[in-house]
């Protein structure tokens, strides 16, 4: 299939789901439904399709290596974007003003997470690229939501949300450009869409993991609602693969 049309899926169901902030108000109740959602998807795709394709691919432990280094990559990011890949942030700084950094981690955040999806440039794509693809765009939706909300907050003009929106949802779609032009130079030199996927896959786990297992209900107890969402992004994952 076309790869634009690819693109366009990692692009514009980010950008129009932030935009729809401007004109639906969702409760934190949703958006937190949504990122479980999302989170259960990238877990089972992790360990249902993924991950056995990583240690497949690689010895063991080089694997285990690159899987871990994602994990703490995404726990490096989150001291610049504030954890708001989870669907929250707490700043502190003047209104009419987002943080830089922020905007560094989250932007970084999206852009690796685009770089195993070089696959879509090919002739054809395989099952695993689309099921990829699906999982980096279901989990974008809810932190553009979750940005858009909080430049709304900070007052942030709305010519400048919407550059900041375009950005957020162009970010996978260079990365999987620049993952396409790295493959493209350096060929199959140290497996190096396995290692970009198996970076990604410890990005996602521990933002999975993180939004599946937060609460904040006392003993942790989780809403049938949660629980349901979580069943539901797992089934997707399980058909999809």
């Amino acid at each position: 299939m076309d790869p634009l049309l690819y693109i366009s899926l990692l692009f514009l169901p980010v950008l129009i789901a932030g935009i729809t902030v401007f004109f639906i108000k969702l409760t934190e109740s949703h958006l937190k439904l949504l990122l479980a959602f999302s989170a259960a998807y990238l877990l089972a795709l992790s360990f249902l399709h993924l991950v056995p394709d990583i240690f497949s691919s690689l010895p063991s432990r080089q694997a285990g290596l690159w899987v871990l280094a994602g994990f703490f990559i995404q726990v490096l990011l989150e001291f610049f974007s504030s954890g708001i890949e989870h669907g929250h942030a707490h700043i502190h700084a003047e209104k009419n003003k987002i943080p830089l950094v922020l905007l560094f981690g989250l932007y970084l955040h999206s852009f690796i997470e685009g770089l195993p999806l070089a696959g879509i440039f090919n002739v054809s794509q395989s099952t695993q690229q689309i099921s990829f693809l699906m999982g980096v765009t279901l989990h974008n939706i809810p932190i553009s939501i979750a940005f858009a909300g909080l430049l709304i907050h900070q007052q942030i003009a709305k010519n400048k949300i919407i550059l900041y929106l375009l950005l957020l949802a162009g970010m996978a779609p260079l990365g999987s450009l620049i993952g396409h032009f790295i493959e493209m130079s350096l060929g199959s030199i140290a497996h190096l869409s396995i290692i970009f996927t198996a970076i990604v896959v410890g990005i996602f786990l521990h933002i999975a993991t993180t939004i599946i297992f937060e609460s904040s209900e006392k003993n942790h107890r989780y809403h049938i609602t949660k629980l349901i969402s979580i069943l539901l992004g797992v089934a997707l994952a399980y058909v999809l693969t």
